[in-house]
């Protein structure tokens, strides 16, 4: 047996992680699938894009890395996230707001409504169908957890299914559809005509 194997807590191959290590790595894994989503959405990104709910601002830097994206409009309602987007990803094809996305009317065209893991923390339903209507978005694209998550994470006020989604997107039509290794639904609508 190598002094490697005496000296640590393999050798019977075993993993020991302690409580910390453990929530540490679940961080990483969730960070890094996070980043993943944005990463394969890009490719879908085209025009002016609206980020719902971008957060730091790191997707919506992602997104703008597209060539066929013209810029990205990043809005969450939390300040001190939307001013470290501001610092960190804020460029020439990204700008970020604070706002209440209840209320917001964008001041220039939006081709496309990207909202990445956020309708299943929204208490009211219709807030995003009635965001692009007042905003005039007819291309939507989405994401949301496609396994029950209400149980363990108190933020996921839905399980959605795709029924559930063509119910609340009542003025559009899914033209594609598809499952990300069970672990998200990513839904592509456009508003009927």
């Amino acid at each position: 047996m190598s002094s490697l194997s005496k000296n640590n807590k393999i050798a019977d191959q075993h993993i020991y992680l302690d409580k910390n290590q453990l929530l540490e790595i679940e961080q990483k894994i969730r960070i890094q699938r996070h980043v993943e989503r944005y990463a394969l959405l890009r490719q879908f990104a085209k025009g002016v894009v609206c980020d719902a709910a971008c957060g730091c601002g790191y997707g919506s830097y992602l997104l703008s890395t597209n060539p066929d994206v013209t810029s990205v409009i990043g809005l969450d309602s939390n300040s001190d996230i939307i001013d470290f987007a501001n610092k960190e990803y804020r460029g020439d094809k990204t700008q970020f707001f604070n706002v209440n996305i209840n209320e917001w009317i964008t001041d220039k065209e939006i081709d496309m409504l990207f909202s990445v893991e956020t309708i299943e923390h929204i208490e009211d339903q219709d807030i995003l169908p009635n965001f692009c209507d007042r905003n005039n978005i007819n291309h939507v694209i989405l994401t949301y957890p496609s396994k029950k998550t209400t149980h363990y994470n108190p933020y996921h006020l839905y399980d959605f299914n795709l029924q559930d989604i063509f119910n609340i997107f009542n003025k559009f039509t899914c033209y594609r559809h598809f499952n990300w290794e069970y672990e998200f639904d990513v839904v592509f609508l456009i508003r009927n005509p």
